[in-house]
């Protein structure tokens, strides 16, 4: 038997509290939320965006076990403007799988509950010197069965680089416009040095870097990472971080691994996470292309 469940009333200028299902898909990520680069960036930390063409965009499909029953994709196109500046656009959708009715027997009454989280937003990001600041806004619309539910969000980000081996960056997302505090947003911070720069490793050059990072979410306490990443010639990276997650007064070490393959103006990605409590790995696959230069 599915359980009822009613989310709360929410005001227009909060997300809904389904919007807490992207939490799933953010374990999938192993470079913290605020480092994050590329056309999908700017949907975790609006400061980022990628700058390697005039046009660039990506999608990524997130899957998890049936257990959790959740599947979902994120997609995102920048474009640079002048004075250092790019505007982007960024949607996404999360749905929850196979909830159907059923009375005092286990047999289906009637067809699938639709269940499911989306989002679309507006941002653009500048960059002043080292410094560089982004905002993002987003109308989020939710569904449970005949619960229909729509939200405003404006989140800002900020990166700074004062040296070329060492950033630090830092984020929010689903913040109300109003400010009011609420459960489902997340304030994200990150540190990131190259420790090799153009090293050797065996006949390749190769880029080396470490990574710190940190989820605040409201209503509870930090959750911190540590990772770093590899890029062997500038085709071929990997990517792995550990974090201490929380959930429902539980701790655990929750691992997370990504592979990137880039070939001329595409880019590939292929991630895997472990999930609290043994409930099944979080998958997610991606592909980036830069469409003009």
């Amino acid at each position: 038997m599915v359980p009822l469940i009613l989310w709360p009333n929410t005001a227009t200028a909060q997300a809904p509290e389904s919007a807490g299902l992207w939490r799933v898909y953010a374990a999938s990520l192993a470079i913290p939320p605020a480092l994050q680069t590329g056309p999908l960036a700017p949907a975790w930390n609006p400061a980022a965006a990628s700058r390697e063409g005039a046009l660039v965009g990506g999608l990524q499909i997130v899957h998890t076990s049936s257990v959790l029953g959740l599947a979902g994709f994120t997609a995102g196109a920048t474009k640079s403007v002048s004075h250092g500046g790019t505007l982007g656009l960024q949607l996404g959708r999360i749905d929850i799988r196979d909830l159907v009715r059923t009375t005092t027997d286990p047999s289906r009454v009637g067809g699938p509950i639709p269940v499911y989280t989306q989002y679309l937003g507006i941002g653009g990001q500048l960059m002043m010197g080292h410094l560089e600041m982004g905002a993002l806004a987003r109308i989020i619309n939710e569904r449970f069965d005949t619960i229909d539910e729509t939200g405003l969000t404006l989140d800002l980000g900020l990166r700074f680089q004062p040296h070329r081996r060492l950033l630090f960056a830092a984020a929010s997302r689903f913040l109300p416009i109003d400010l009011s505090k609420q459960s489902t947003t997340d304030f994200y911070a990150g540190m990131e040095y190259e420790f090799l720069s153009a090293g050797r490793i065996g006949t390749v050059s190769s880029t080396v870097k470490v990574r710190l990072g940190t989820t605040y979410r409201a209503f509870q306490t930090f959750e911190p990472s540590v990772g770093a990443g590899i890029l062997f010639g500038g085709h071929f990276g990997l990517n792995a971080s550990v974090a201490r997650e929380q959930a429902h007064g539980v701790h655990a070490i929750r691992p997370a691994i990504s592979l990137l393959l880039r070939v001329g103006r595409y880019q590939a990605w292929f991630a895997r996470a472990s999930s609290l409590n043994d409930v099944g790995a979080t998958y997610r696959v991606g592909l980036e292309i830069a469409i003009a230069r």
